[in-house]
């Protein structure tokens, strides 16, 4: 029979911390997720416990990887790798805009960017997208694509649904997330 500590009293306090300095297995304060409690399970995943602020949604950790700091309040796209960089319309790999920086960032690290949209977390878990791509509406119901080929605008709604992206805190090729921007590309006349 396992026996289980337990503990009584009026209040517990717990200094924020970032998820690789907790062992598994372990209930804490994510330093790097809006403070949010957050428990940690023997094979390392990470569970919010407590109930998501805004801030939870509209805030992600990004990672600067430029060579040089990203200001506070500047416009900051995200790259198919997952860091991001200064937003340029024209530039290569830095027009898909993603939000406003909250912090000074400096290379190498990471730093607060307040989303242009709501962060659905996990949304695109193994859904093999890219950090950048957009993602559509398919033409199978509740399922998403980031191609459009295939789609008929004269008889297909064609919508974005949001841009893919990394964790937060994350600096992975890998999308798991989905930061939404709604946008209607065409609809069939007449609809």
């Amino acid at each position: 029979m396992t026996t289980y500590a337990s503990f009584k009293g009026t209040s517990s306090a717990m200094a924020p911390v970032a998820p690789a300095a907790v062992p598994v297995g372990s209930t804490f304060i994510d330093s790097s997720n809006s403070n949010a409690l957050t428990y940690k399970s023997p094979s390392g995943a990470l569970t919010v416990i407590g109930a998501a602020t805004s801030s939870d949604i509209m805030i992600k950790y990004k990672k600067n990887i430029t060579g040089s700091t990203i200001l506070v309040g500047k416009t900051v796209a995200l790259k198919p790798d997952g860091s991001i960089a200064l937003a340029d319309n024209d530039g290569i790999n830095i027009q898909v805009v993603i939000g406003i920086t909250m912090d000074e960032i400096e290379h190498n690290a990471f730093g607060r960017v307040m989303l242009n949209g709501p962060n659905a977390s996990g949304a695109l878990t193994g859904l093999g997208f890219v950090p950048g791509d957009a993602i559509l509406l398919s033409s199978t119901p509740g399922v998403l694509t980031n191609t459009a080929v295939g789609l008929n605008p004269s008889t297909m709604t064609i919508m974005k649904v949001g841009i893919a992206d990394c964790a937060t805190n994350v600096y992975s090729g890998t999308a798991t997330d989905l930061i939404m921007e709604a946008e209607v590309i065409s609809r069939p006349s007449g609809v």
